[in-house]
């Protein structure tokens, strides 16, 4: 089993994904995939990218 990523390296690396439109599609088919498991929306407020750390922190693919 591979070691949990901490909470700064996987926001270091979602943010990395922002830079290249391949990236960005990236972000966007996770948002998607997470809000079919919650069957929740992604609040207005908040970024995809908070988005996508809340529901993998949740799950516990993530920690610190």
């Amino acid at each position: 089993m591979l070691p949990r990523k901490t909470l700064p390296q996987r926001e270091k690396e979602l943010q990395s994904l922002l830079a290249t439109p391949a990236g960005r599609k990236e972000l966007q088919e996770l948002e998607s995939r997470y809000h079919l498991e919650n069957g929740g929306h992604r609040p207005a407020a908040a970024s995809v990218i908070t988005y996508i750390l809340v529901h993998e922190r949740n799950k516990g693919l993530i920690g610190g």
